[in-house]
């Protein structure tokens, strides 16, 4: 049978302190209950209320590997715009200037990979223990 829906008529007001307010609502924060009547009638009838689990590890291992896809793509822009201006250069002289930049980029770039490498074994291990 269907519960019959009634009006909300009643009205139960209490006071709280600022502290005590902030705690309720951090914990109806963290369940799916959109609005805080609704998170206190579930407690208060004794219902289950459902609560989500973040796993802060891993929220923070997308949070740095978003960071390490960012860095990668501006590194393959760069390199891919430095490709394009070699194969634009006429003159030998604008080529040395071109290859000693392009030494720096690669250094600079090689540099940032091997980086990206020891976060990402780093947060290999982490995820694996």
């Amino acid at each position: 049978m269907k519960e019959e829906k009634s009006n909300k008529t009643k009205l139960v007001i209490f006071r709280l302190t600022p502290k005590e307010y902030a705690n309720l609502e951090a914990k109806r924060g963290r369940t799916t209950c959109r609005k805080l009547s609704e998170f206190l009638r579930l407690l208060i009838f004794n219902r289950p209320v459902t609560v989500v689990e973040r796993n802060a590890s891993q929220d923070q291992m997308i949070s740095e590997l978003s960071e390490l896809r960012e860095e990668l793509n501006r590194l393959g822009n760069n390199f891919n715009q430095a490709t394009k201006r070699l194969h634009s250069i006429n003159q030998i002289a604008e080529f040395r200037n071109w290859i000693a930049s392009y030494e720096v980029e690669k250094t600079f770039l090689f540099s940032m990979l091997d980086q990206i490498k020891a976060q990402t074994d780093k947060l290999a291990d982490r995820w694996l223990q």
